[in-house]
């Protein structure tokens, strides 16, 4: 299994492949964005895609894991690299691979990892240094009309 970035220039290639698990993972999100969002922001290098893929199996749907997006974000006193989003199936074949993504993060200058995510998340990344320093609290606002 391994974690492999999308190049831009390959993203229309497969983003059929990613976009269902884009689609469901931002339906947990407030839904304030979508896919197209997503592949846009891609496009312009604001984010970046990353597919979970173990090259051993022998089509590309079973070849296919899941999907991350990350985001590299500049801030006044330091870089962070912000995991947008990251799901898939089987998560214990591939979930040791945020390394992959910290290297990444690493290489870029980034002095942080950082995610918003749900709260199974927190038992999975404790096993690999991550601790919940903050709590994120949703409140939907209706607007008048």
């Amino acid at each position: 299994m391994e974690l492999v970035r999308i190049p831009i220039a390959e993203l229309d290639k497969v983003w059929s492949i990613v976009d269902k698990d884009i689609k469901n993972a931002l339906a947990y999100s407030g839904q304030l964005t979508n896919s197209e969002f997503v592949l846009d922001h891609a496009k312009q290098g604001k984010f970046q895609v990353w597919v979970l893929w173990d090259k051993t199996k022998p089509t590309a749907n079973e070849k296919y894991f899941g999907v991350v997006v990350t985001e590299l974000i500049k801030r006044q006193l330091g870089k962070v690299c912000h995991i947008y989003i990251m799901t898939g199936r089987q998560r214990h074949k591939w979930q040791y691979l945020v390394k992959d993504i910290e290297e990444f993060a690493k290489n870029e200058g980034c002095q942080m990892m950082e995610l918003i995510a749900r709260p199974g998340w927190k038992k999975i990344l404790n096993n690999f240094g991550y601790d919940m320093t903050h709590v994120v609290l949703e409140k939907k606002i209706k607007q008048e009309e």
